[in-house]
């Protein structure tokens, strides 16, 4: 497939956005809002494209989880990679 998602050139990004999908909405919420937070932290603002489009992703029902993603997408790799870290030990917390 050469169509890959943003998120599925690196093993760790895919694993915290599928644990994400796979989450009920309450850790969901909680996940948006430390992205959010997060990308704001980093003085990171979407712009009108941003929110241009709307596919059938399980994010697109939901305008923070749409919001999350987007600044996911664009925080640089290295904190990319360090969010999806904690993210992936916090939900994977949260199910034990």
């Amino acid at each position: 497939m050469n169509n890959k998602r943003w998120y599925d050139k690196d093993p760790v990004l895919k694993l915290a956005v599928d644990l994400i999908e796979k989450s009920p909405d309450s850790v969901k919420d909680y996940v948006a809002d430390y992205i959010i937070e997060e990308a704001k932290n980093l003085g990171l603002t979407l712009s009108e494209n941003n929110f241009d489009c709307f596919w059938q992703r399980w994010q697109d029902n939901n305008l923070k989880y749409f919001e999350a993603m987007e600044y996911l997408k664009i925080i640089d790799y290295e904190t990319k990679k360090e969010i999806s870290m904690e993210i992936i030990r916090y939900i994977r917390n949260f199910r034990e």
